[in-house]
């Protein structure tokens, strides 16, 4: 590790604590911890001190460099990952439209299904990145399989009445809060954290919304009772991705 200047380590080193460094990044600090008991205190610590770290220093350029390669080859190959899960599933009606006339997608709902799950998988890779913590991502993983859930369903049965029943645009203010939150949050842990309770806030006053403006459609089955349920069932995905995220806000980065 000699060949590799302490100022660069310490340049790398807030990343690092802050569980934002890349793979190699993390590797160059560790190695050098090994030989330098000072930085390797500063990790197991978690804590900074200011005077150890030089003013006007940068990571070199061709280090740099290697390193955004480096992410963006990690995640032009996870897109590609995506697509053929994405390619694989909707093998799966395709398939069953040709033995059973139970399944008959036109291609309008290939096209829509494709958009979704695609979508989805790209949302979390890319959000993903923002942290190597595996609160972060398990958070980022539950938030958009819900929203993905409550999309698909909404499309294609409704979760009040039918899908044809306008009282289901309610659900748009529920994936509305969480991408704005998200904006709003810059993808922060503790950001979104807020933005997730919030969004299972939202979730679960939408039956009760529907009771004063469409109470009428409520009737049907499977009725106001079964309505809350599946709705409480989603505010609690959401309430379950808020705490992952709170977690992630707190907790030190792995070493």
């Amino acid at each position: 590790m000699e060949s590799i200047p302490r100022n660069v380590i310490l340049d790398l080193l807030p990343a690092y604590i802050e569980g934002e460094a890349s793979e190699e990044s993390k590797s160059l600090v560790e190695k050098f911890a090994e030989n330098d008991p000072e930085i390797a205190a500063l990790i197991k610590t978690g804590k900074l001190e200011t005077d150890l770290f030089p003013k006007n220093n940068s990571v070199p350029e061709d280090l740099e460099l290697k390193t955004i390669k480096k992410i963006r080859s990690s995640i032009r190959l996870k897109i590609w990952y995506v697509a053929f899960v994405t390619a694989a599933i909707l093998m799966a009606p395709l398939i069953a439209m040709q033995f059973t006339n139970e399944v008959n997608w036109s291609v309008f709902d290939f096209i829509v299904m494709g958009i979704l799950l695609f979508g989805t998988g790209i949302t979390y890779v890319l959000i993903s990145q923002i942290s190597d913590r595996t609160a972060y991502r398990f958070a980022v993983g539950i938030a958009v399989v819900s929203g993905f859930l409550l999309i698909w369903i909404n499309l294609a049965v409704g979760i009040i009445g039918s899908e044809d029943n306008p009282a289901n645009l309610l659900y748009l203010g529920v994936i509305s809060t969480g991408i704005i939150g998200a904006v709003i949050a810059n993808l922060k842990p503790l950001g979104m954290a807020r933005t997730m309770f919030t969004t299972a806030v939202v979730q679960i006053s939408v039956p009760f919304i529907a009771l004063i403006f469409w109470s009428s459609t409520l009737e049907a089955s499977p009725g106001f009772a079964g309505i809350l349920f599946l709705n409480a069932f989603f505010s609690v995905l959401f309430v379950i991705s808020a705490l992952l995220f709170r977690n992630a806000s707190i907790s030190k980065p792995r070493n």
